[in-house]
């Protein structure tokens, strides 16, 4: 089975692939949505980390980037429906439910509104090639916090392979990630600067 058709026939059973049936503030309401379970993944990361529990941690603090990547997808189709430019929504929900795409879209979120930007040495930009670089090993690390596998013999264990310094990086780097969200849907949602006047 190509690529392509396992792709159409996951589409079928996923419940949030109707995303072309909503409207510009529906679009707006759904990246408010997607903030608020990715800062409920955050708090769940935090307590984990609290008690010792470092590879369910580093999951829920994963699925929280991945989570926070969807929102710059869903910018990207309210900016096109807002100049009234087509939209392949086959492609944007693709990149909706597709791993590696949302975590290359949050990568590109907290290089526009995380990082301080380096015009001497171009550090940000070096942050950004090097992050997005990284996806297929930030996957894997994801799968060694979540699966028992076997690799070269050896059993590996999620509790053996995320140790608390990984996850206590991943769970605060991924707050620097929500509070740059913060900071954007302030400056570029409707429905929250509007409702703050």
């Amino acid at each position: 089975m190509s690529e392509e058709v396992k792709f159409e026939h996951s589409l079928k059973w996923v419940p949030h692939t109707v995303m072309h049936t909503l409207s510009i503030r529906e679009l707006h309401e759904l990246r408010l949505a997607i903030f608020d379970n990715a800062e409920a993944l955050h708090r769940e990361a935090n307590l984990l980390l609290q008690n010792g529990m470092y590879s369910r941690a580093y999951l829920l603090a994963h699925f929280c980037f991945e989570e926070l990547g969807k929102i710059p997808i869903v910018v990207g189709a309210i900016g096109r429906l807002s100049k009234n430019e087509a939209i392949d929504w086959k492609k944007v929900k693709k990149r909706f439910l597709t791993h590696e795409s949302k975590i290359e879209s949050q990568n590109g979120h907290f290089y526009s509104f995380g990082l301080d930007v380096a015009l001497i040495h171009d550090s940000d930009v070096q942050w950004l090639l090097n992050a997005n670089r990284a996806i297929p090993d930030t996957y894997t690390k994801k799968n060694l916090s979540t699966y028992v596998d076997v690799k070269g013999g050896k059993i590996l264990r999620p509790c053996e392979e995320i140790c608390q310094h990984e996850a206590e990086k991943l769970v605060s780097f991924v707050f620097e990630c929500l509070r740059a969200h913060w900071r954007s849907e302030n400056l570029t949602n409707p429905i929250v600067y509007e409702d703050s006047r």
